[in-house]
């Protein structure tokens, strides 16, 4: 199960020094087949809080004219240093591309996690990859030399984070630290966490890295093992029996390999919280919380402060001890009231009551078990519960009901759809849904582990609070790149939740110098509409990461009207196997003025049409192709792949005709594109959308460009317009 990325950090980037921003319509020819820029893994994946250092950044299609690097927290700042241009042609998914080397400086405050990087150049915007920043010195497995073995380890230190590579099958990595009797370490790797948003990690039917981490003592005897601790990621900690020397091997756990398996492993004996108890704490108040975890000596206790906190959720915190100062672990402040269950309410007689809005931490304490609350409920109000485990890095797999007073199971709705049971929430094992109360009185929420397990981590923390009407915004927008006085598209898709059927104007945020945004609302029962970015002629080469949103006016648990805003929900290309798209969940979304591209221009017309139920419209599509570009084009409104469709733009009862004329090949640069309003279409007000050019990079990829708006408008049968007052 995937790992979802749980919200949208403050995004920020770092533009690295240049005399001036250079002008973007350089005379020189754009290459041909422009996409964008591959990022495999970072060497080293991590660097110490405070250091500033050279590293080398794998990529497949090459990274000069790199002019800004973003991460998504602000901070870090790298700049490019290679002296000279360097091609970096694509060379299989199997490679781990070519190495580009940039200066890094990591303030010593910077908080310790592991970081998405994008890069942009003067030709193109990057995909993902991933940066761990720790608090310990880091040191890289030493090249070409053997480290397979117990007698030819390498030796490190204690603390230090060794970042290292398994680079083909059967590779074992071996590593030997001196430690003494008593010492508690624990060593954790971070394998999948450092690569998973890898956009070409898929080779041969295998992708990420699943670890194996063993501990051996002085006698070359197995003291501890460990294979999945945080997902698929490795942890030991253990209590060091003798003095001698101690040796830790890493391997994957199907003794596979690749030059793109880049690792990181932080060892220490300082203490390693797994979680705190409570979890959260109420904005301007400050609690006192239980530190779950080892190496604390007997340190457990301390002091969550959010006395002056101004923003809420959750973060990777660290903590003082007497022992030592902690690993940064996931807490949350929030709006809301916080309580701690007592790990009693175990059957509905003995349920723990919550006043809503609240949040409650608790544990699994033993197997079987299952957690009862209570709350009272008003007829056809909206409830919202939301668990967090598996996106805070802990191992319960929940499922969640609702019950009335007799115990019978109520009808809830998860992801869109009504069920009675709550498991698997989007892209994660955590569990969230709303409950519509049928009548009034009480009702009870459970929480169970899947597998029936429980335990010292199986800890979770669930949010309850009165909702109402919802929706959420989901599509395509993890990068574009665009050129001055052209277009590009991105497509956004919205789910409306409880009864939720108002207009829901979508936005972005932070777009570079010289990019708007066509203004889209989507009306009531139209749910997809494309993001039409305009580069305007002068648009200066740069580059931000930006934040798709959409914004409603809904009524509110008191019957007054509100407006909401929710962010869209990103996720990333991933090749899978066959030449397959897969889609996995990230942080940030990418857009960069770029110098010219394939095609020059996309132009449309007419830019008004007006149709009729049961109507058809031609629209002429004309491309110009850079003097480099000479492969075909293909015409069209919806991002398809295959029979998977990933965007789509048209409203409803609105569709391309089969009859259209969409590949451009040769000298062709005409298309024709027929759209078809069926006998029930709504009617609908100068609704933009634009005909997509797709020009195909690789199998799998492609660069799409956007033509100029087109405004549609659907009259009712006898063609008048009864939207034209709105």
């Amino acid at each position: 199960m995937r790992c979802l990325a749980f919200s949208l950090l403050t995004l920020s980037l770092f533009v690295s020094a240049l005399p001036h921003l250079q002008a973007a319509d350089e005379k020189k020819d754009a290459p041909s087949k422009i996409g964008f820029r591959q990022l495999v893994a970072f060497k080293p994946a991590a660097v110490q809080q405070g250091d500033k250092r050279q590293i080398q950044l794998h990529t497949s299609y090459t990274l000069d004219g790199t002019h800004s690097v973003f991460f998504d927290q602000p901070g870090i700042k790298m700049t490019f240093t290679e002296p000279k241009p360097k091609a970096a042609p694509r060379r299989g998914r199997g490679s781990v591309g070519t190495p580009f080397s940039f200066d890094i400086e990591v303030p010593q405050d910077q908080p310790t996690r592991v970081y998405e990087c994008r890069v942009a150049t003067d030709q193109a915007v990057s995909s993902v990859s991933h940066l761990l920043v720790t608090p310990y010195p880091v040191i890289e497995e030493v090249e070409k030399k053997d480290n397979n073995t117990y007698d030819t380890a390498q030796e490190v230190t204690v603390p230090s984070t060794v970042c290292g590579i398994v680079e083909k099958s059967e590779d074992l990595d071996c590593y030997k630290f001196k430690g003494k009797k008593g010492q508690e370490v624990t060593i954790q790797v971070y394998a999948q966490r450092v690569t998973e948003a890898i956009h070409t990690m898929q080779t041969s039917g295998v992708y990420l890295m699943d670890s194996i981490l063993t501990l051996y003592g002085p006698q070359k005897q197995i003291v501890a093992q460990n294979d999945n601790y945080i997902k698929s990621d490795s942890l030991i900690t253990f209590k060091l029996p003798a003095d001698g020397e101690y040796v830790f091997e890493i391997r994957d756990a199907r003794y596979v390999g690749t030059g793109k398996y880049a690792y990181c492993i932080e060892v220490s004996d300082t203490p390693f919280v797994n979680y705190t108890m409570p979890m959260a704490v109420q904005k301007g108040k400050t609690a006192d919380v239980n530190l779950h975890g080892f190496a604390l000596k007997g340190h457990e206790k301390a002091t969550f402060s959010a006395a002056d906190t101004k923003e809420t959720g959750w973060a990777q915190r660290t903590f003082t001890t007497p022992a030592g100062k902690t690993n940064a672990v996931w807490t949350l402040i929030s709006d809301n009231p916080q309580v701690a269950a007592p790990n009693t309410n175990t059957s509905m007689e003995k349920a723990f009551p919550l006043t809503l809005p609240v949040g409650v931490s608790g544990q699994l304490t033993e197997a079987e078990q299952t957690h009862y609350y209570s709350f009272k409920a008003k007829k056809d109000q909206y409830y919202s519960f939301d668990l967090m485990a598996n996106r805070i890095d802990l191992p319960l797999d929940c499922v969640m009901e609702v019950l009335d007073g007799k115990a019978k199971p109520q009808r809830i709705y998860v992801n869109g759809g009504a069920n009675t049971e709550a498991d698997d929430g989007l892209s994660t094992k955590d569990a969230n849904f709303y409950f519509k109360a049928p009548a009034d009185g009480e009702y009870y929420v459970t929480v169970r582990d899947l597998h029936d397990r429980g335990g010292e981590r199986f800890a979770y923390h669930l949010s309850a609070e009165l909702s109402g009407p919802e929706f959420e915004v989901h599509g395509e927008y993890y990068y574009a790149q665009i050129a001055p006085g052209t277009n590009m598209m991105w497509f956004a898709r919205v789910k409306r939740l409880n009864e939720f059927d108002g207009p829901i104007e979508l936005n972005i945020e932070g777009l570079p110098e010289g990019v708007s945004l066509e203004p889209v609302t989507l009306p009531p029962g139209v749910n997809d509409c494309g993001l039409i970015l305009k580069a305007s002629k002068d648009a200066p080469i740069n580059a931000s990461l930006v934040k798709i949103s959409g914004k409603a006016k809904v009524p509110g648990p008191d019957g007054k009207e509100q407006e909401i805003v929710r962010y869209g929900r990103i996720t990333c290309e991933i090749q899978s196997g066959g030449g397959g798209q897969a889609r996995w969940p990230i942080n940030t979304s990418i857009v960069g003025v770029t110098k010219p591209l394939d095609l020059l221009e996309v132009k449309a017309t007419p830019s008004e049409i007006t149709l009729k139920p049961g109507e058809s419209a031609e629209i002429k599509v004309t491309i110009k192709r850079s003097e480099a570009y000479k492969d075909p084009v293909v015409l069209a409104t919806a991002f398809e792949y295959f029979n998977s469709k990933f965007g789509q733009q048209l409203p409803p009862g609105v569709t391309l005709s089969k009859k259209s004329k969409t590949r451009l090949a040769g000298k062709t640069l005409e298309g024709t594109l027929i759209i078809e309003a069926s006998d029930k279409a709504k009617p609908i007000k100068r609704f933009p959308f634009a005909a997509m050019a797709r020009v195909g990079i690789t199998f799998s990829i492609t660069t799409n460009y956007a033509s100029n708006v087109i405004y549609l408008t659907i009259t009712d049968p006898d063609g008048k317009d009864k939207l034209a007052k709105k």
